[in-house]
């Protein structure tokens, strides 16, 4: 039986109606988004209530990692890179099994690539991606902070009893001041402060691509109303683009 399309379920579960998937669809067609994401971004539905008809549609077990509390070792198991760009979590793991939240449970490459790096079992589950990049930065950000701060010494730092006691005096019974010489600062490793920037900057880039994509998404949106309106067409806005 062939598998019914992500509209037809929507319309059938109630959540959507014929109305609002003729607009969706016409948002898709114009900008050439997934459904289910366009429907998100218009406010049609929650993600959490997409992952559930997904879910369904796939035949995959779903999760809601805002009510997992993750253990360090299980995240130790996928690096933070590969988690960004594969859109991917490891939240649990059970003797050789390890579960992940996946933005795409079906992307058999990321599962394989998975089970390499890890030499266990991978269990995906499916996860909305927007819940997918704020677990990441809430985890993965948090712990590369605690990790590549490095201790270090105010140099005005003076100790309690240096403070209060009077200074000596000298021959002329003049009072001497003694200059406090800071002690040098700490410094790391040069490995530990290259990987500490390295780590810095792909957080600031992280950052900065998702204010991109952002800005991007509000500008087809203006553009989209701009044409919806009849104040301009297509090609006059990708001309004046060019």
């Amino acid at each position: 039986m062939a598998r019914k399309k992500l509209g037809e379920m929507l319309l059938e579960a109630g959540i959507i109606d014929e109305t609002q998937l003729r607009s969706a669809l016409a948002d898709q067609r114009r900008w050439g988004r997934s459904l289910g994401r366009t429907l998100v971004e218009l406010r049609m539905i929650t993600e959490q209530a997409l992952v559930g008809v997904l879910a369904q549609q796939f035949g995959v077990e779903s999760v809601d990692l805002d009510g997992h509390e993750i253990p360090a070792r299980v995240l130790e198991l996928v690096p933070a890179d590969l988690a960004r760009s594969a859109r991917v979590l490891p939240f649990g793991q059970t003797g050789r099994f390890l579960d992940v939240a996946m933005a795409d449970p079906q992307n058999v490459g990321v599962i394989d690539e998975l089970r390499i790096r890890t030499q266990l079992n991978i269990r995906p589950y499916l996860c909305g991606p927007q819940q997918i990049e704020t677990t990441i930065a809430r985890y993965y950000d948090v712990g590369l902070r605690a990790d590549t701060s490095i201790p270090f010494d105010r140099p005005d730092t003076i100790a309690l009893d240096e403070r209060t006691a009077a200074p000596p005096r000298n021959r002329d019974g003049l009072r001497q001041f003694r200059q406090t010489i800071a002690p040098p600062p700490v410094t790391a490793p040069a490995e530990v402060q290259r990987d500490a920037e390295i780590a810095s900057l792909q957080h600031r880039i992280s950052k900065l691509e998702a204010i991109a994509a952002r800005d991007e998404e509000v500008l087809r949106k203006l553009l989209g109303l701009l044409v919806d309106k009849g104040l301009a067409t297509r090609d006059e806005i990708m001309e004046r683009l060019s």
